[in-house]
């Protein structure tokens, strides 16, 4: 009866891990809804690649709120996604940082966490069943 309650307990590092999720959906998609409003309706093709990148904000926002949510239902297919997310996030956090933004450092830790955490031992066994 132990080992039944304990298999569906999920892995403290594996929750941790989903809060540092929901932490990036809620500051991924927030981020991508202030860029919008900043830049209203009236501008022309020249901020289109702004835009661009306000959306994919607010859409991977959404997105990573979906796998946080899911996670707890064992969704396989969230840690594959969160985990390209967070992959894609550090290595732009990297590049970020290589430019002289020290910000992006807090990108990386969180991400580099995550990966972790979903990667591991405890994140696989959880998923997988």
């Amino acid at each position: 009866m132990t080992d039944q309650c304990a298999a569906r307990r999920m892995p403290t590092t594996v929750r941790r891990a989903v809060v540092c999720v929901w932490i990036h959906a809620a500051l991924s998609g927030c981020s991508g809804l202030l860029l919008l409003g900043a830049l209203g309706r009236d501008q022309g093709d020249e901020m289109a690649l702004v835009r661009f990148v306000a959306m994919t904000s607010v859409l991977l926002g959404l997105l990573l709120g979906t796998c946080a949510g899911l996670a707890s239902r064992r969704a396989a297919w969230t840690r594959t996604t969160v985990a390209v997310i967070e992959a894609l996030s550090v290595a732009v956090a990297v590049l970020l940082v290589a430019t002289g933004s020290i910000a992006a450092l807090t990108g990386i830790a969180l991400g580099g966490f995550v990966l972790r955490a979903f990667l591991s031992a405890d994140g696989r066994a959880w998923f997988s069943d």
